[in-house]
């Protein structure tokens, strides 16, 4: 049984790109470190135009049913859980991990556990929506892909 749908897959994805977005811009007016800035004012624009990917996406999904099951109270826990403490809730948490960045392979790491974990979040979420949602959430998974990979390439 699906515990959420793609609708809400997506406005889970908007928020973690909003939240990358405040740190990737956070570090990028912050720091001083050579390369950096360039790097996390393009990852920022990116998370901006993910966010509007998944926006769209958003006007094409069905919302679905609601759901009532007693399960989904423990996965909704879980899943925002996950949103609040892997996923630099808010700008203040944001702030606070970017000021961590003291050096150029500090800050790409920063990112890059951000980014790995944004993907195992979505990987979760995936296996709690319907059979006809899952194509969505791959879509949100391939997105994130991009910017591990442009990461490691960085370090």
């Amino acid at each position: 049984m699906a515990v959420f749908t793609a609708a809400q897959g997506l406005e889970m994805a908007m928020e973690i790109e909003e939240n990358g977005e405040a740190f990737y811009t956070a570090v990028a007016a912050e720091t001083s470190i050579p390369g950096v800035s360039d790097l996390f004012e393009f990852l920022a624009a990116q998370e901006r135009g993910h966010y509007k990917l998944f926006k769209k996406l958003l006007g094409r999904v069905e919302p679905g049913p609601e759901m009532l099951a007693p399960e989904q109270d423990e996965y909704s826990m879980y899943l925002h859980v996950a949103l609040d403490q892997a996923l630099f809730s808010g700008p203040d948490k944001a702030l606070a991990n970017a000021r961590k960045a003291g050096d150029r392979e500090t800050a790409v790491r920063i990112a890059l556990g951000f980014e790995e974990d944004t993907l195992l979040f979505f990987y979760d979420l995936r296996e709690m929506v319907s059979d006809q949602d899952r194509d969505t959430i791959t879509r949100i998974i391939n997105e994130e892909k991009s910017h591990v990979r442009r990461l490691a390439r960085e370090l």
